[in-house]
């Protein structure tokens, strides 16, 4: 179920790693598995959903994980991947995921008290700890919004879509899809915004190479 990083899932790296280090008595979470302080470590991002002009099948998976060093990052990925495999049974509560390796964690973003998830995750024996935190929306719901966008490309007048992304932490906590365009960015965002209302953000981008 991996989907492959695109230009837009850059900015889920770097636009809020230092967010996702806050202490986990912030509103919106759940720690369901605790564990000791370990060293800091550079952090890896792992999404549910991915995005450009042609999109796979909507599916749930997390993005690969660079090494990290440390001797618990086999087990991060490994329940990493076992979080993605049961959102793919969830994709109308379960949003995304990441990986949080200063933290030794696993960061999972779903509809709060929809359709059993988090009972169902608890019973995984994960052995590492996971920080529930509140989303707006589904990676199903997301994956409608995006596919929609992307049906408009090559389509628009005054501006193109050239990206098109559901996988940053932007996306998960405002349950929105990211939309690049080049061009009229005014005439972007009152168009896109007229047929998707807060489902999307706009913004300008560089049309892809080749």
């Amino acid at each position: 179920m991996p989907r492959t990083p695109t230009p837009i899932r850059l900015a889920a790296v770097s636009v809020a790693l230092t967010a996702l280090l806050a202490c986990a008595a912030c509103a919106g979470r759940t720690d369901v598995v605790p564990s000791a302080p370990v060293p800091s470590a550079p952090v890896s991002t792992s999404t549910a959903a991915s995005a450009v002009a042609v999109s796979p099948p909507p599916s749930v998976a997390a993005s690969p994980r660079p090494s990290s060093g440390r001797p618990d990052q086999q087990q991060l990925d490994t329940a990493a991947d076992a979080v993605s495999h049961l959102g793919s049974s969830y994709q109308d509560v379960f949003t995304g995921l990441v990986v949080d390796v200063p933290g030794g964690q696993v960061i999972v973003y779903r509809k709060a008290g929809g359709g059993g998830f988090d009972a169902s995750l608890a019973h995984l024996g994960l052995g590492v700890r996971v920080d529930l935190r509140d989303a707006p929306r589904s990676i199903g719901e997301l994956a409608a919004t995006r596919n929609r966008v992307e049906a408009l490309i090559g389509h628009t007048r005054g501006y193109s879509i050239v990206m098109v992304g559901d996988g940053s932490e932007a996306s998960f906590t405002h349950g929105v899809v990211e939309v690049g365009v080049s061009g009229n960015l005014a005439g972007a965002q009152a168009d896109l915004r007229g047929r998707f209302g807060d489902r999307l953000t706009v913004s300008v981008a560089q049309p892809l190479a080749g």
